[in-house]
Parts: structure tokens; sequence; C-alpha cells
């Protein structure tokens, strides 16, 4: 380092020391940011007593409240209320043993465990036989030593014994237990002692015989250091015996000893708050909540957790600090420059100008002196530049002060062009001012960033778009035609020559090559507000906006076009890293700097602020938590594969990461695999889904910090959610087979129809040849006879032939009417008397009478009242039966008989004739459709045909036909007997 960037660091050194002496509320030097939680914050209490981490990363704090589980963001409490095994809620010491268990000692309750997520309480029962534990140790030998208010205890094996009282351990109340490199075990309480091997031996202090011991600490050189009510006492490691000697300067109780992991002594007192010692001096941190100091533990991301009386802090060390300067309070911060001599400008309600003689505030003469300036700027030829809000434009050169006249009052930003021009920007236009004159363009733009490029081209940055001149011209190009909706706040040119652009409220651009790209927070940016864009050696680019201050390497941001799936890695410095505010300024430039030295300065709310070298090392990724899963309402489980019954589908998932230093950087990633198309990217902590299908799912978790978006961790939960009995595959095999089945029955249905009309159409057809057959076939046979009788004996009896013409002229009107009934179906309402016996008798004479043939009738029984339909078809099975035998048998003599029982009419043809095979007659080709149409008339009336008869010995024919009311015909069954055939 030269020897003006080394006065100017200790200028700055000694100026920062004066400010945080007149504000004790800061210390903007001392390297460490910290952060306090109280009651508001999610604590039972803010008195916190002791600290643990376990293996999962979680940080357990002991308060007087109760338990509490903490990942950075959110506080878990256990207490007497929600955790039975533990009996009081006020909890004194943590410890964390090596298989993993977490030792908790209450004031009052005994000693508590908790591994696998269960509580144990050990108290009389188990061997501890006083419940107030004031400090838990476990040595090199895994057992765990327990100091009471009564007693010093041991763990061993799963027992408790107690070890004061004998072997000439005295009985003792202990505060403090602590095992150094040499395996020797310090008690500290009352009295003080150490267990050597099998000696014990017992100390004293400084202090007193009554002095008691509340903290031991080893350090690293070997040093034994003892906290007590009376101060701070210790032991060098070479020292002869066990002689201390008392720490000057810590007068009240020291309560806890912490070393940290540069070798720094952290020293908890009772009233004097937190003290550091390194390199034999004494220092205080950043004034803490409470001066009364009850705990302290160095995690395992290198933070420093100090317990209070009145809330919990945490130290970390930080690359970034608020600088103080007077009147900061009223001040609001808006440009910061740094001047050819390393000093620095900081534009405020006043200006302030820090040297290596310290930090002042200019007296310029009037109107100067009473005007705010907005901006400073040194140009080439070495006359220093003052914009002001109101008054325009000054320049200060060898000591005189003169105004620039024709400017715009509102000054925002300078810039020198290459032929010694000097650009100024303000809320009226811009203006280029040379030794002779003053030109002004756009007089209606709000200027906010100016740029003189290395080739010689003027960039305006206004709120309504962007302007390149060049020689003075406008020029137009892609950039300027896609900007010119947006509020170009930063204009900054790389070492490649590539230029960006910082918008309000559109992220970044670039113009490089003929090509214009854009980032936003959808590739990983902090914000898409930006006011200031600085550049370092290593091409680091420093972007300061709303929300704090983010750096990213800027081949980070060029490899985004080359790998759309890319995620930026940001660093992005709040609150938690030692930010008053993360609130920075904007729309006045320059609105950040970057020094001869490497630090890094942007103007903030709450003052200008400094980042320096980053301390932190690179941590793991957080280890991504489930912490609550809900199906339909109910919580469940969140390990192992869930067991969901069928429900709405409705999936709650709430979820975090551990990360204890800063919980502003991390983001997440998740999917439920089987239900999402892929990944959300997303920084809330909470998750629903709704109307998920029945099925197998698991639910992927991501965590990561922006920093390193390429080291992620992950948790995941599977979970089978069961469907609903109509959601199963059987059910829908089911449903498919009803559906393939009532199709099936459709077209069996539609088949069966159609049969059955085809049947009722030869049905009808053959209801036709019948009645066809049995009347007008008949009757016209009848007649015949008749005619050809007429006509052999019209020359021998006219008188007979006469009668033999009346009988046919009424056989042709009675064959008329009764093919006129058979065609159309003519139904005539009946009548309780039955004229079936009349109908048959007059048959019989008309047959016997046409064939000369004695037709012989014979009834039996009442004859029932049947439908007229019924009677008409068995008189037509009568006749045919008849008329069949007189025609074809050759008979001597016919029998018609018609017997009538309770239920059954029966007609029985009985002739002496020829006889036949009535075999051969059922399987003729249509010749004797007489017996035929006696069978099918028969059947359809669901009634019996039986016929007996053999060659050369006559022919019998009995029908028989159940009766049915004359309502219920219509209905008679269809389906007909089998005839019987008997020879």
């Amino acid at each position: 380092m030269n020897r003006r960037c080394l006065v100017h660091t200790v200028a700055l050194a000694w100026v920062l020391c004066v400010s945080a002496a007149a504000n004790p509320l800061v210390a903007p030097l001392e390297g460490y940011a910290r952060r306090v939680w109280h009651t508001q914050d999610g604590l039972p209490e803010e008195t916190i007593q002791a600290f643990a981490q376990t293996r999962d990363r979680f940080l357990w704090i002991g308060t007087s409240g109760g338990l509490v589980r903490f990942d950075g963001a959110q506080f878990v409490v256990f207490d007497r209320d929600n955790t039975p095994a533990l009996r009081e809620s006020s909890i004194f010491c943590l410890l964390t043993a090596r298989d993993g268990t977490l030792w908790i000692g209450t004031e009052g309750g005994g000693l508590v465990s908790y591994q696998h997520g269960r509580f144990r309480l050990w108290s009389k029962a188990d061997g501890l036989t006083n419940g107030y534990v004031r400090v838990l140790r476990q040595d090199h030998t895994g057992d765990t030593w327990i100091g009471t208010d009564d007693g010093l205890f041991r763990l061993h094996s799963g027992k408790i014994e107690r070890r004061d009282g004998r072997d000439g351990v005295p009985l003792s109340s202990i505060h403090s237990i602590y095992e150094d490199r040499r395996h020797r075990l310090w008690a500290g309480g009352f009295p003080f002692f150490v267990l050597e091997g099998d000696r014990v031996i017992q100390l004293a202090l400084p202090g007193g015989p009554n002095d008691n011991v509340k903290s031991i600490l080893e350090g690293r050189d070997g040093t034994i250091w003892v906290g007590s009510v009376s101060g701070l006492e210790r032991m060098a490691a070479n020292a002869r015996g066990y002689r201390f000697e008392r720490v000057r300067g810590i007068h009240s109780t020291v309560r806890t000893l912490l070393e940290g992991n540069d070798g720094t002594l952290w020293i908890g007192t009772i009233g004097e708050g937190l003290i550091r010692y390194k390199n034999g001096k004494f220092s205080t941190p950043p004034k803490l909540p409470s001066n009364t100091i009850l705990s302290s533990f160095l995690g395992s991301e290198n933070n420093i957790w100090v317990g209070t009386q009145t809330g919990l802090v945490r130290l970390n060390r930080s690359a970034i600090s608020t600088f103080a300067l007077p009147d900061f309070a009223d001040a609001d911060f808006g440009t910061i420059t740094q001047d050819r001599d390393g000093a620095l400008w900081v534009g405020s309600s006043h200006l302030f100008h820090i040297t290596a003689n310290g930090v002042e505030i200019p007296k310029f003469p009037a109107p100067l002196s009473q005007t705010r300036v907005r901006t400073v700027f040194r140009d080439s030829s070495g006359v220093l530049w003052l914009g002001t809000e109101g008054r325009g434009v000054f320049r200060w050169s060898a000591g005189a002060l003169e105004a620039v006249a024709n400017t715009q009052p509102y000054i925002r930003a300078f810039a020198e062009d290459h032929q010694g021009g000097i650009w100024i920007g303000t809320d009226g236009g811009y203006c280029r001012w040379t030794p002779r004159a003053l030109g002004c363009f756009e007089p209606h733009e709000s200027v906010r960033a100016l740029l003189v490029d290395r080739s010689g081209n003027v960039w305006v940055g206004k709120d309504r778009g962007l302007t390149r001149l060049r020689s003075g011209t406008f020029t137009a190009d892609a950039p300027i035609a896609r900007l010119q909706s947006e509020k170009i706040w930063a204009i900054h040119e790389d070492s490649d020559g590539g230029l960006w652009f910082g918008t309000r409220s559109s992220g970044l651009f670039r113009w490089r090559d003929g090509k214009l790209s854009s980032y936003t927070t959808a590739q990983g940016l902090a914000s898409n507000s930006i006011y200031q864009i600085l550049e370092d050696r290593r091409g680091t680019f420093w972007i300061s906006g709303p929300n704090g201050i983010s750096s990213i390497g800027r081949s980070d941001l060029e490899n985004i076009g080359q790998n759309h799936g890319y995620l930026l890695p940001v660093k992005l410095y709040g609150a938690s890293d030692g930010l008053e505010t993360t609130q920075m300024y904007g729309g006045v430039q320059p609105a950040g700097c970057i020094t001869s030295d490497g630090e890094i300065w942007f103007p903030g709310t709450a003052g200008p602020v400094r980042i320096g070298p980053d301390p932190g090392p690179s941590l793991p990724a957080p280890p991504a938590v489930i912490y609550r899963v809900m199906a339909d309402g109910r919580e469940v489980a969140t390990s192992g594969t869930l067991d969901f019954p069928a429900g709405e589908g409705k999936l709650e998932v709430q979820y975090s990461a551990i990360q204890l230093r800063s919980q502003d950087r991390l983001r997440f990633r998740y999917q439920l695999e089987g239900f999402d198309r892929g990944w959300t990217e997303t920084r809330v902590r909470r998750v629903v889904y709704a109307n998920i299908p029945p099925g197998h799912y698991r639910f992927r978790l991501l965590a990561f910090d922006i920093d390193r978006p390429q080291t992620v961790s992950e948790a995941d939960v599977l979970f089978n959610w069961r469907p609903h009995f109509y959601q199963t595959h059987w059910f829908f095999v089911l449903c498919a087979s009803l559906l393939a089945a009532l199709i099936w029955g459709i077209h069996r249905m539609r088949m069966q129809q159609a049969h059955a009309r085809f049947r009722a159409v030869l049905e009808e057809r053959n209801r036709l040849a019948r009645e066809m057959h049995d009347t007008l076939i008949q009757g016209c046979t009848g007649v015949s006879a008749l005619l050809e009788a007429m006509a052999s004996t019209q020359h021998d009896t006219p008188e007979s032939g006469r009668e033999l013409l009346d009988c046919a002229r009424l056989q042709i009107r009675k064959t008329a009417d009764e093919s006129r009934r058979a065609v159309w179906n003519l139904r005539q309402s009946g009548s309780e008397h039955s004229e079936l016996c009349r109908l048959l008798e007059q048959m019989a004479q008309q047959a016997s009478f046409g064939s000369n043939v004695p037709v012989r009738f014979e009834s039996s029984g009442k004859a029932p009242a049947v439908d007229p339909l019924l009677e008409h078809d068995l008189v037509m099975v009568g006749r045919e039966a008849v008329y069949n035998a007189v025609r074809h048998a050759r008979p001597r003599e016919v029998r018609l008989e018609a017997r009538f029982e309770a239920s059954t009419i029966r007609l029985r043809v009985i002739d002496d004739g020829c006889g036949f095979d009535p075999a051969a007659v059922f399987s003729s080709n249509g010749e004797h459709f007489g017996l035929i149409g006696i069978r099918e008339r028969t059947e359809r009336l669901g009634g019996r045909f039986e016929l007996r008869s053999k060659p050369g010995e006559g022919t019998e024919i009995e029908v028989s036909f159940p009766i049915h009311p004359q309502s219920d015909f219509g209905r008679i069954a269809s389906k007909a007997s089998r005839p019987r055939i008997l020879s």
C-alpha cells in the first residue's frame, strides 16, 4: 500500500473511532454486525440463560420462559404447558452430547434429555437428588457431569451417581464445570477444586476463599481463565502449582467466558456488558440491549450468540458497517465520491469532507454557505464543481467561488468529456459548459445519470429513456429505442467496453456488440430497482437499490446469455450484515464509489455505508426442513412415506431452511412430483395445493443461498393419497364391465325385438295363411262341392238343385264374412252365453251336408263364455279337423266331441277312415297344410295338440285349450307345448 493510502486509512480509522465515541449506538469499524431479538419476535421471555446447537444445526436457547428451537427465522417454544417432561419452564443450561442427545438443565425441574424427537425426565428416581441443574459438561470418556445447587453428579452408563461428599470430593454447590486438554476436570461454585486423576485439589482465588466461581475456560495458549463474582482471574500455562492472578480492569461478576475462532476472548459480565480481549487489549463490541450478560455461545456459522437480561443477540463478522457522521440523525445522505487526494466527499444536509485530519464540514462563502450541496465533482484541471439543491452550479478553484450562470437550479450529475467540456445534468435537462459558452439540451427532461464512454460518446440517463450524443449530435441506437420508456438511474462502462444501464423498476440492461440483454429478479437479481453500478478490480459488480447492496460477478451475468438455466450467485448485504437500514439512496450521482484502496461506499438513508474485505468463510448450503404437512386440514407426520385417506385432495406444506446468520438471502425451489410440471422458485415458506388426484407423490424442497445458488440442500416427503371407492381401478373396471353389459343387453334386446318383429311378421303371414285356408279356401271348397252336386242333380231333381244353390249362396256369404273377420281381425264383445257349441254343431251339419258323410257332434259340460277370437279359433280348428277327415280319410262316419271342464276345453275329431303315418305328414314340404295349421293355432293359443293315426285304423285328433278370462286373452303365453303324435 502506498503512503497516501496508508495515511488515508489511518485517518479514516481515527475518524471512525471518534465518531463511535460520539455515538455509542454504532461502532463502524468493529468488524461485527449485531442482530437483536425480543419477545415481539417470538421469544417466550427475554432472559436468555443458555445455548446449544444440535447436529441438524438448530440453535437451542434456554430462557426463563421455556426451551426454544431457532432456525434463524422462527422460534418454536417448549415449556411446561406443551411438554410434560419439562416440570419447570426456566432453562438454565444446555449440552449437546457426542451421540446427539440434547441435555437440558432446569431450575427446579431436574434434568431432561431430548433425543429422536422425545423428551425424558431424569429426577430423584434416577439418582438426581437436586432439581436445580446449573451446569452440564461431557468429558473425554463420554460421561456427563451435572452440577447442581447441592451436589456434583455424574451420568455413567445410563445411571446417575453423586460424586461429592466421598473419595475426597468436598460437598459442593456447582455452577461451572470444565475439562481442559490435560483431562483435568475443573469444578467451580463453592468450593473451587480440580479433579486430576484420583487427586482432588481445592483451589483458592485472589478474591478470597468465598469467591464463587461462575465460569471456567482454557485458552488456546493454555491459560486457564476463571470468572467469579469478584472479577476475572487467570492461571498461566507455565505457572507453578495452581496460582491465579487477578485481571485488572474488570470488577463485576464474570458470568460467561468464550473463545472465538480467531483467539478472541469474549467475557460476559453482570453490569459491564460484553468485553473483548485480544492481543493483551480489552475492547467493547457494539452496545448490547443489556449490560447483564448471562450466556454466550459460538455457533457453527461462526456467529457469536449472546444471552442478555433483555434479549437475544447475534454478533457476526461483517465486511459492512454504517459510518456515523456528526448530525447524521438529521441527514439524508445522497452522494459520495472520492477526491484525488483520497479524501471523501459526502453530500447530505451538510457537505462532509473526510480527510486524514478527520471529518470536517467545509465553510464556503455566501451564497453557497446557506445552500445544500447535492453532488461534488473534481475535473481534470483540479476545479471542484458543486451541484446544489435550488442554487445551480458553483466552481471552486484556488480558493475562489464562482457561480455558473444560466443552469437549472437543481443539479443531479456531472461528467467531463475528452475535450474538457463539463456536462451538467439537472432536473430540467442537461448542459455542456466550456469557458467560452454554455449549451443546453432537452430542457424538459429530468436527468439522473451522465457517462462519457471511452469513445467520447455522451450517454444521458433520464426519467424518460436514454440519449446518446456523438460529437454533439444525437444518435439513434437499438438501446435508445428499447429504453425510451424506462427510468435510467445508473450508467456504467465495464473494462471490456460494454455499457450497463440500471433502471428504476425494470432491472439491468447490457449493450455490447450490437446486442441488448436484460437481467431482472427472474435471473437472480436482488431487486429490479438499481440506483448505482460499481465495478471493482476483480470484475465484481456492486449494485445498490431500495433493499440493500448486492454484489454479482460480471462473468456470472455474461454466463446467463450462454446458459439460460444458470442462476446468478448474488450476495445481498442487509440488516444482518451491519446495515442500519437497507434503504440506499439513488437518483443523484455519484450514488456510490470505490476508493483507491478497494473499499466500496454507498450513501444510505441512515448514513454512508462502507464495505471492506469479506471475512465470512464459505458455508455449506442451509439444510432444508419441512416443518408441517397438512392433508385436508389434518396435521400428519413430516417423514417417511405417508398414507392419506381418501379426501378432498388439499395439501399444505410449511418449510424453511436452517441458516442462523441471515435468512434474507434464502431462496427455495419446490416441486410436487406427479402433479407439478416443473420447479417453482419462491421466497415464501408455505405452499398449498388443491384438488390433488389420488396417487403416489413426492414433495421435493431445495434450499440455497442466493450467494451460492448451485450449492443446494434438499428435503422431501413421500405420500400416497388413497382414492375414494369410485376412483379405484376396480370401480372403473366394474363400471366398464357394467357399461359393456348394458350395451350388450341393449344390443340383445334390440336383436330380440328385431327377431320378435320378424317372428310377428311370420306369425302374421302364417295366420293369414291359416285364415285363408280355414275360411276362404275351405268355403270355396264347400261351395265348389255344392255346385258340383247341384250340377249332377239339376236335371234329375230341380228342387234339390235349388236347395243346393241356396246352400252355396249361404256358404259364399258366410265365407266372405269369415274372410273379412280374419283379414281385419275384427273383435266383437263377448257375451255371457257361449255360442261355441252352436257354431260347432252348425259347422258339423254343414260338413255332413256338403260331403254326404255323417258328422255327429257331441258335447259334455257347460260351455264357458270365452273371448270371440278364441271362440273363432276353436271353431276353425274343429272345422279344419272335420273337413280333413271327410275329404281325405274316406270315412264312414266322423265324430266331433266338445268337452268343457273347469279349466280346459277339449275338442276331439275321430274318424274310421284309411288313416296315415303322422311322421310322413309333418315332414312333407307343405302338402298337408291343414294339420300344420291346426297345430299352429293350438300352440298359439297355448293349447295342446295330439294326433293318433295308423294306416287302415282311422285317425283321432285331440286338442285342449286352457280357459282364460276375456280380459287376459291378449296376454296368453306364446310359448306352445310340444305336440304329442301317437301312432
